[in-house]
């Protein structure tokens, strides 16, 4: 398995020449602790070494799950860093949301602000019964840093179709369903105590009494990335439910066919449409009919179309 990170802003990894592992080249101005043990690059904030050792551990767990899958990624350096350390190595997203790219992953040693803002648009969810599902996940305050904490998984599967259809914006959804089917089933499987922490918050936002939302429309989702992020991960969790009822319905056959999808050349939507539906037939006919499925109709065996646009249809 090839674990390399030629560049990182904080000093640059280079393979030590006795031993062949990464090793980190001094910086004058390099800030950051370096954590060993792990065979790809760990940094973190001083005084987070914990943290940072427990999210490395989970990391290390997910790389050897995707191994087992058949899906192996290329795996990149970690950063757990604090907010004073944030601008020097994120890629643009708001201290705390992790998210990865040019051969490293970026997490924030608390969850930070962002994660309060879609709590708020949880805690809107229409059905009084969510609040307690809420609570129950994530405790009295809410504290989402352990959701947060899984999204390193979700970037690890990003990694496992490299670029996919960068030119096509299907890949926009269909790379989130790539990475959303690598953290179900990883949680699923290797933490399934974790599952109502997954799952929890991406339900009641998706279900949120809040919105309109600005971008509604799959194949603009991209466009979703302008503001606070709150809209994307609107577009997250839509796709973090499809994810789990493909998983549950085919399980790794589905993730590595997802994975071969986005590996093959660009294909029309309907063409798109119909691999899911081999994998799950509700699936399928989610993302022709997006936004109009709810979480409940996810978690049997009919299809639902939801009542926003006054129409209703069930198939077997």
């Amino acid at each position: 398995m090839t674990r390399r990170v030629d560049e990182q802003p904080h000093g640059r990894w280079v393979a030590a020449a006795s031993t062949g592992e990464l090793v980190s080249e001094p910086d004058e101005n390099q800030s950051l602790s370096e954590i060993s043990g792990f065979a790809f690059p760990v940094s973190c904030t001083t005084g987070g070494e914990m943290r940072a050792r427990a999210l490395a551990r989970r990391m290390e767990r997910a790389v050897s799950w995707l191994d087992d899958q058949g899906v192996v990624p290329f795996v990149p350096a970690l950063f757990v860093v604090g907010s004073g350390d944030w601008a020097g190595v994120t890629l643009g997203p708001p201290y705390g949301m992790p998210h990865g790219g040019d051969g490293r992953i970026v997490v924030g040693r608390e969850a930070g602000p962002f994660w309060q803002e879609l709590l708020v648009i949880a805690a809107s969810h229409p059905d009084a019964e969510m609040e307690q599902r809420l609570a129950a996940a994530y405790g009295r305050p809410a504290d989402v840093e352990p959701f947060a904490d899984l999204l390193i998984v979700h970037q690890l599967g990003h990694l496992t179709h490299s670029e996919g259809w960068s030119r096509s914006p299907i890949s926009s959804w269909l790379g989130e369903i790539a990475a959303n089917l690598c953290l179900h089933g990883y949680v699923s499987e290797a933490e399934p105590e974790s599952l109502p922490v997954l799952e929890t918050l991406c339900e009641a936002v998706w279900e949120a009494a809040q919105g309109p939302w600005p971008v509604r429309d799959l194949d603009r989702m991209a466009d979703a990335l302008a503001g606070d992020g709150a809209n994307y991960f609107w577009f997250r969790f839509g796709l973090q439910i499809l994810a789990r009822r493909l998983w549950e319905s085919a399980g790794p056959t589905a993730l590595r066919g997802v994975v071969s999808l986005l590996q093959s050349p660009v294909q029309p939507l309907g063409d798109v449409a119909d691999v899911l539906a081999t994998f799950d037939l509700n699936v399928g006919r989610a993302v022709l009919d997006w936004p109009h499925f709810g979480s409940d109709a996810m978690r049997n065996n009919t299809w639902t179309r939801s009542a926003c646009d006054g129409k209703e249809s069930v198939i077997s």
